[in-house]
């Protein structure tokens, strides 16, 4: 047993599992947008110009939240795809290896 125990096909499943859940994020996100556009038809005055501020301040942090889910689901997605080709590649360097030695 090699220092690195790695469950691949756990990383395979953690990168679509993660993009799943950053798609319930998203959808969580977008209906609570949409919520706070229909509530802002109920303020007026000051109450209104808070609202709108709250609400950009809510759209803002809503568009990194985003980019991060991406980031994450690409460096998921990357690391288990490098890590099943780099092990794939071993094993055929050990195979070869294996093939030269005199028997």
């Amino acid at each position: 047993m090699g220092l690195l125990d790695a469950n691949v096909p756990q990383m395979v499943s953690s990168s679509s599992s993660f993009a799943d859940q950053a798609g319930l994020m998203r959808s969580t996100i977008a209906q609570a947008d949409a919520s706070a556009q229909q509530a802002q038809a109920t303020h007026q005055g000051d109450s209104a110009v808070a609202f709108q501020v709250a609400h950009t301040r809510f759209v803002e942090a809503a568009g990194k939240i985003n980019t991060l889910l991406d980031v994450a689901g690409a460096n998921i997605h990357e690391g288990a795809g490098t890590y099943t080709a780099q092990d794939a590649a071993g094993a055929s360097d050990i195979a070869s290896a294996g093939g030269a030695l005199p028997a």
